[in-house]
């Protein structure tokens, strides 16, 4: 593992690129189940457009996908400065300066779109963010770690729960970096709606800023065409996202969520069965 990601850290990015969009041309014609799940999932929550359009951006989706993969390894162990100047814009990144000047800290919110550690690990060399994560077996954790800590970026182990790891963070005016973007275990999420279809979405968030008082700002990584790097975008949340109510709050943050796939669907993970969990009496939404 640790060859293989050394080999694949010096690689220029335009080999890189092409090997990930390779890989997501193979799943595409092989007619994987990431392309199967793509189209049953874009069909639902992107209606309004034609088949070949959801087919059209499902196919770069999966191309999107496998080239963050195989650009991990440079983006953790490849050389800095290329690392750095990768990143060829701040977009609104005055929103994020805005929201640690209240002094209660930060909870920085991203999704699996586009290059979101492209962008999050050079950015952690001017912002105090933690990433919270729960130790893996093997040299991966270790590349994790390193590649993730390089620019100034802390990790912080949550064994005892992501809460537990972040309110004191939170406290001290730091920031924590996290992904809501998935089907948490039974228990620790509530239906709200994702593009228009009821998904089990965890309450973690909606507890935290409760709990904390920090504000919330949502972040994604567009990846420019021909390997020309990256652009990061920063947006303001929703103001429901600080109601009490946790399925309000909950809500707004899948719709905070939302704005950034309708930015650039392209780069949007499609082929992860987001809506694996159902409301109770609703069919595999994946069966067919």
């Amino acid at each position: 593992m640790r060859v293989l990601f050394t080999v694949l850290a010096w690689l220029p990015l335009p080999v890189l690129q092409g090997l990930g969009r390779f890989i997501g041309w193979l799943l595409w014609i092989s007619n994987s189940s990431r392309k199967r799940v793509g189209l049953i999932n874009i069909a639902h929550c992107l209606p309004e457009l034609s088949a070949a359009e959801q087919a059209r951006i499902v196919r770069a989706s999966l191309a999107q996908e496998f080239m963050t993969y195989v650009e991990t390894a440079r983006v953790w162990l490849g050389p800095a400065r290329a690392v750095r100047e990768g990143v060829r814009e701040w977009r609104n990144i005055e929103v994020l300066d805005r929201a640690f000047a209240q002094g209660k800290g930060v909870i920085l919110l991203t999704l699996h779109q586009g290059a979101f550690e492209a962008v999050a690990i050079p950015m952690s060399a001017s912002y105090p963010f933690y990433g919270l994560y729960k130790p893996q077996k093997g040299a991966l954790n270790d590349l994790s770690l390193r590649g993730r800590c390089r620019f100034g970026g802390r990790m912080v182990k949550a064994e005892a729960g992501v809460r537990r790891a972040a309110l004191p963070l939170l406290a001290e005016g730091l920031g924590v970096y996290y992904m809501p973007d998935h089907d948490p275990p039974e228990g620790r999420g509530v239906f709200v709606p994702f593009l228009g279809v009821p998904a089990h979405t965890p309450t973690l968030i909606a507890r935290l800023v409760a709990e904390s008082g920090a504000p919330v700002v949502f972040m994604w990584g567009e990846r420019l065409p021909g390997a020309r790097g990256y652009i990061g975008h920063y947006l303001e949340a929703p103001a429901g996202i600080y109601d009490p109510d946790v399925l309000i709050s909950t809500a707004a943050m899948n719709a905070g969520l939302e704005r950034c796939v309708r930015a650039c669907p392209e780069q949007y993970w499609w082929g992860y069965k987001r809506f694996r969990r159902r409301p109770p009496g609703e069919p595999d939404f994946y069966r067919h």
